[in-house]
């Protein structure tokens, strides 16, 4: 499990998406209509997920980097930092599962 307190600052993760597909899945289905979790757009590379009724916060700020090359290949990297203000852990726990699931590409 995640967890954030001041000292260990924000979860990081890299990513395989260029920023407009990750903004694509962030506000579409993963924070849509039929979800618990609602989306603020801050700007084209800083979004705000909240969940009514609670007091979960979580700030999304994302950055591309250079990206992945293996052989023809050339695979996108986005740095994805994730800060919790004042999130509650069993919330924190269920906001990173449904993001795994929503964000995860390829098989296996």
């Amino acid at each position: 499990m995640h967890t954030v307190t001041p000292e260990t600052g924000p979860i990081e993760l890299e990513m395989g998406y260029r920023t407009d597909e990750f903004g694509n899945v962030l506000t579409g289905a993963f924070t849509g209509e039929k979800s618990d979790y609602r989306c603020q757009s801050v700007s084209t590379c800083h979004w705000r997920i909240t969940q009514p009724g609670t007091t979960l916060i979580i700030d999304i700020v994302v950055s591309e980097k250079p990206p992945r090359k293996l052989g023809l290949f050339v695979l996108p990297v986005l740095q994805v930092q994730f800060q919790l203000l004042d999130t509650a852990a069993d919330l924190e726990a269920k906001f990173f599962e449904r993001f795994h699931k929503y964000f995860h590409k390829g098989g296996g």
